[in-house]
């Protein structure tokens, strides 16, 4: 749903020739593109794992930083 989101305002940004939110957008439709690709890592690992494994691949989530560039300033933050 977020990402239907995003890319009905891309679209609008388009169909209005408003290039300026275009490119901010773009911050938007590159992270959810990573985002989507790390969910889909993580439903692989688990169907991979199974329910035997579930601990581990838990450890494993526990241990991840979430590292991004805000679309304003540029400074890195974590999630």
């Amino acid at each position: 749903k977020v990402t239907a989101l995003i890319n009905d305002l891309v679209d609008l940004a388009i169909a209005e020739r408003d290039h300026a939110t275009n490119s901010y957008l773009q911050w938007f439709v590159d992270e959810q593109v990573e985002e989507e690709a790390s969910a889909d890592e993580v439903v692989q690992k688990l169907k991979l794992a199974g329910e035997a494994g579930l601990f581990l691949v838990d450890q494993e989530l526990g241990t991840r930083v979430h590292l991004f560039t805000l679309p304003i300033t540029g400074t890195e933050a974590q999630a």
